[in-house]
């Protein structure tokens, strides 16, 4: 059965083995009832899990948000929202909405309970745990929003609104006293949060999710040091002097949570594509970290499936999350080879073995994108706009892939779609969406260690993540290969647009680029394909100038706060 978590609503919180009507109001509920009850208190902080953005675009077809804006993939139209924020032009007007992310109402509601608890009455080590648990949900939301903006306003005690104007028109602190609190929040809270919880409990905080944090964060306060500019009078950056102090933490973090912790590297099937296909469809496997639980017992659920199933495969919408070949060529081959194609080859008229093109390719890529002949449900994944030659009467060869598949990019997002699902329907999909796992950790771990100087180290841990994937070891490791381990390995997580902004390439891969699709044709008598470039963005292109490194604060935020300064470049 699906594990239950609390995410659910305070009366099932309350009730327990009481009548019902025994239950005061939940807006007559008072600061001394939550401050002896650890059911009020736990009902408090579900009330923040729930209203934090795990996952941008949830449970919507908006999901793909963060991946196409990274330029990952695309949609299926022009019209969806996914595609207009990643052709929208980000001005002194603020950031789009589905980028833009503000919790300053978490972080008061983090605030408030922590506070509450500093005078609670019931059981000492339970208090100090739900602490923990707050500022845990504290730190995450101050990540959200330090890797958006730099530096922002730290608040960490409830404001009243009768305290005077000077005291809640807070000053922006700076980007590396963001990233140093949250350093300090996980260090300190680490020893009161458990290594372990119920089943019924997972989606909450373990000493293992702050320790995620920790890593996740540090490894872009190292990369803000190593490839920004400390700017605006030290409210953005951090000086390179002190950009190897993160990178420790980034893999003493890491290496801590790999070492000691519970969790190990998904690797229970021997076929290497199965193996990762499990890794998120597996809910609560070995590997994961912290998720967000979705379940129909939770009456929390989502529509990815029915969003991501192929045409011919499904029932409704369908084949909506198209993938872009570039993204495709960030995967090498199972010899070792890299992925790159000569486009000068993609002309129409040269033909290609599938089998060497594409079933040779890492088994992440096998995994994670549905291509020409992929098989899946007992059947295959067809995307030829057309098939030169007669085909055999006995032979059940499509002229033409289904429409859907064939007339965007040529390749569909695969990855956590779930092959024993048929014909999903929409928003009945149960799978969790992942927030931290340890894949991502090694990376983290070896990215942090290259910078470091520890080559070797890095080089090891890079490859202990291939040798689980079933690629060849990397011998001279490069930042330009943990820049492609990480696409290949956390592809379509949500990572994509983070990192090339943190490593400072959002301008050389997104700025006036209209990416692209290809138009495959079937050559019935050679058995083989050819491939003819195509555009994959409905003839827009992409705007990403250097002040996008940062979101800007916005105009109706500074209205609201003169003490607010705007970022560079959008005064």
């Amino acid at each position: 059965m699906k594990r239950i978590v609390l995410y659910i609503s305070l009366v099932f919180l309350l009730a327990g083995c009481s009548d019902l009507l025994d239950i005061k109001p939940t807006n007559m509920i008072s600061e001394e009832d939550v401050k002896n009850d650890p059911v009020l208190v736990d009902a408090f902080l579900t009330k923040i899990y729930n209203s934090i953005r795990w996952q941008t675009g949830a449970p919507t077809a908006n999901q793909a948000m963060l991946n196409v804006v990274g330029g990952e993939q695309n949609v299926f139209a022009g019209w969806q929202q996914p595609f207009i924020v990643a052709m929208a032009i980000m001005d002194e007007g603020g950031a789009n909405s589905w980028l833009d992310y503000w919790p300053y109402a978490n972080i008061r509601s983090a605030n408030e309970i922590i506070l509450m608890l500093e005078e609670a009455s019931f059981d000492e080590a339970v208090i100090q745990q739900k602490i923990a648990e707050a500022r845990f949900l504290r730190a995450f939301e101050y990540f959200e929003l330090v890797k958006r903006y730099g530096g922002i306003p730290l608040i960490t005690v409830p404001q009243s609104i009768d305290s005077p104007k000077e005291q809640l028109m807070v000053k922006r602190n700076s980007e590396q006293e963001i990233y140093d609190f949250i350093a300090k929040e996980v260090d300190e809270i680490v020893a009161f949060l458990p290594a372990e919880l119920d089943a019924s409990k997972f989606g909450r905080a373990t000493k293992w999710v702050a320790l995620a944090l920790k890593s996740r964060a540090m490894t872009y306060a190292g990369s803000i040091g190593e490839y920004g500019q400390v700017q605006l009078d030290g409210l953005l950056g951090i000086s390179k002097g002190e950009k190897d102090d993160y990178w420790q933490a980034a893999y003493d973090a890491s290496i801590e949570l790999i070492n000691e912790g519970p969790h190990a590297l998904y690797n229970e099937t021997a076929d290497k594509v199965k193996n990762f296909e499990e890794v998120f469809i597996k809910d609560g496997n070995s590997e994961v970290i912290f998720a967000e639980v979705y379940s129909s017992e939770l009456n929390k659920l989502h529509g990815w499936n029915h969003y991501c199933m192929p045409d011919g495969f499904k029932i409704g919408w369908g084949s909506n999350n198209t993938v872009y070949i570039e993204t495709v060529e960030k995967w090498g081959y199972i010899d070792g080879r890299n992925g790159k194609l000569d486009w000068s080859e993609l002309d129409g008229n040269t033909l290609f073995d599938i089998e060497a093109l594409m079933h040779q390719k890492d088994p992440r890529f096998r995994a994670s994108v549905f291509y020409p002949e992929s098989s899946w449900q007992d059947r295959k994944v067809y995307f030829h706009s057309s098939t030169i030659g007669t085909v055999d009467g006995g032979d059940d060869w499509p002229k033409a892939a289904p429409t859907r598949n064939r007339i965007k990019t040529g390749f569909l997002v695969k990855k956590r779609v779930n092959e024993m699902i048929e014909y999903p329907v929409s928003t009945t999909d149960e799978t969790d969406w992942i927030v931290f796992r340890l894949g991502e950790t090694y990376l983290n771990a070896a990215e942090a260690a290259f910078h470091l100087g520890n080559t070797d180290e890095a080089t090891r841990l890079i490859n202990v993540v291939r040798d689980r994937a079933g690629m060849p070891d990397v011998e001279i490791l490069t930042m330009e290969d943990i820049q492609n381990e990480r696409t290949a390995e956390l592809a379509f997580e949500e990572h994509r647009y983070w990192d090339i902004r943190r490593w400072r390439m959002a301008v050389e891969e997104l700025n006036g680029k209209g990416l692209h699709g290809i138009d495959w044709k079937y050559n019935y008598a050679e058995k083989k394909y050819t491939m003819k470039l195509k555009d994959g963005d409905f003839g827009a292109v992409r705007t990403f100038t250097e002040r996008n490194y940062y979101f800007p604060l916005g105009i109706g935020r500074i209205a609201d706060n003169p003490n607010l300064v705007e970022n560079p470049g959008y005064n």
